[in-house]
């Protein structure tokens, strides 16, 4: 099977996007992550420009790939728009990644990206308008909801052995308003903690390649930090 893989960071906090690339870039080459050889993957560390996303993606499709992934990492306001969405302010329309091959994997690990889902109308939504308890409220228990137009659910990083099962596309979002509100959880070490947690368990023996574990695994991984931080700041107040 033909395939390639789009890493791209964009984010105003430099240790968090290039962590989180090498994190990403480690688990793909990795066996369980699909043992991905050097010249599947391309990497944007400097951010999303549009030109040359639009130049590889071109030179994909030209190859004839059965199968595309792309990881998008950082933070920063970003927004759903109608046909499409927009990380670190640059906007991509659907139809870039969509025309490349029939069969694809679009991740982010970015702050408030919103994709919009092809079976309602998708509102465009500005900075000043974004509703984050009602992002909030519409995450369901398995971290996917289709509302207004919007699609929330989990990040999945899918080894060789699955991405022959993927027909069409699949558009994801690991950070959304729902975990921390407007930016991704990041640890000590500066990596995202959902990017971190999710490839950590699908790495894992008992839970390896199993997606949706993986999944509830990385959003206990954030509910943990949040909590963790949320406890520390207020007992910091009460001891000021």
């Amino acid at each position: 099977m033909t395939r390639y893989a789009v890493l791209a960071g964009c984010s105003e906090k430099e240790d968090f996007r290039q962590k989180s690339l090498c994190d990403m870039y480690t688990f793909l080459k990795s066996f369980v992550g699909g043992a991905w050889a050097d010249k599947e993957i391309f990497i944007l560390p400097a951010g999303v420009n549009v030109s040359m996303l639009k130049l590889i993606l071109r030179r994909i499709a030209e190859s004839g790939t059965d199968f595309l992934f792309l990881y998008f990492c950082g933070n920063g306001h970003d927004r759903l728009t109608a046909d499409g969405f927009t990380v670190g302010a640059t906007e991509i329309k659907r139809i870039y990644i969509e025309e490349t091959c029939e069969n694809q994997v679009a991740v982010f690990d970015a702050c408030e990206n919103l994709v919009s889902d092809d079976a309602a109308e998708a509102p465009v939504w500005d900075a000043v308008d974004f509703d984050a308890d009602a992002a909030v409220s519409a995450i369901n228990a398995e971290g996917v909801c289709r509302t207004n137009g919007q699609l929330l659910a989990a990040a999945r990083i899918l080894g060789d052995e699955a991405l022959g099962r993927i027909k069409g596309s699949l558009w994801l979002s690991g950070c959304t308003a729902g975990i921390g509100g407007e930016r991704p959880v990041l640890g000590a070490d500066g990596s995202g903690v959902y990017t971190a947690a999710f490839t950590e368990s699908l790495g894992a023996a008992d839970t390896m390649l199993d997606f949706t574990a993986a999944d509830r695994n990385a959003r206990f991984a954030c509910s943990v930090v949040h909590e963790y931080r949320a406890v520390s700041f207020a007992e910091h107040n009460r001891g000021s």
